[in-house]
């Protein structure tokens, strides 16, 4: 397993990206607002993680148009099994996803690995996440660069929504959890069946 800041050289705090590079994952809009984050604050570099060989091209691209190369790093699609131990190298996880209404997946992952988040505010993120838990921003440019800037420039902020993220996965989103709504439901049922069932005998 590398060690991402190491390899590619990164002084700052690691922003990252996690997935395919389908145009509804909002990869445009994650690089249009990286661009403006980058004119405010140089504190910060964006790992791509994920895509083929051909969106990666189109996107590189798309980071010279927007003078942000340097900042950019594409790592092309990684083992899943590694999936944790990168989401633990990063500072900030986004997920700029524009179109949709199912919970990425990843999502779940990225709140449980402790780190902040921030994500559109759109329904595909808000059925999981609030704004105690992660940032939620408006898909433009604009707003969501200041989302980003907001966690780079405040560390507290960035230990607060990612310990509270993760205690909401655990919490509700967790096995274990999951587990535990079951039973409560199996008991819901049984309760239910046996009230009919003595209704029925009378």
């Amino acid at each position: 397993m590398q060690n991402l800041k190491t390899e590619l050289n990164i002084q700052n705090l690691t922003l990252m990206y996690v997935g395919n590079l389908e145009s509804y994952q909002g990869i445009d809009l994650l690089l249009e607002s990286f661009a403006l984050v980058v004119n405010q604050t140089a504190q910060a570099d964006l790992v791509i993680i994920g895509g083929d060989s051909a969106d990666i091209l189109k996107y590189q691209i798309k980071t010279k148009e927007l003078g942000i190369a340097h900042k950019v790093h594409f790592c092309g699609s990684q083992p899943t099994n590694h999936l944790g131990l990168y989401l633990a190298q990063a500072d900030i996880l986004i997920s700029p996803r524009i179109k949709g209404k199912n919970t990425p997946m990843k999502v779940y992952s990225y709140l449980d690995s402790g780190k902040p988040v921030v994500a559109t505010d759109l329904l595909t993120h808000t059925q999981v996440m609030n704004n105690q838990v992660a940032i939620l921003a408006k898909p433009n440019a604009e707003d969501f660069s200041q989302g980003i800037l907001s966690l780079i420039n405040d560390q507290n902020l960035r230990l607060k929504l990612g310990r509270a993220g993760k205690q909401l996965v655990q919490e509700k989103h967790s096995y274990t959890a999951f587990s535990q709504k079951l039973n409560t439901l199996y008991d819901y049922l049984r309760l239910e069946l046996s009230k009919n069932s003595e209704l029925f005998i009378r």
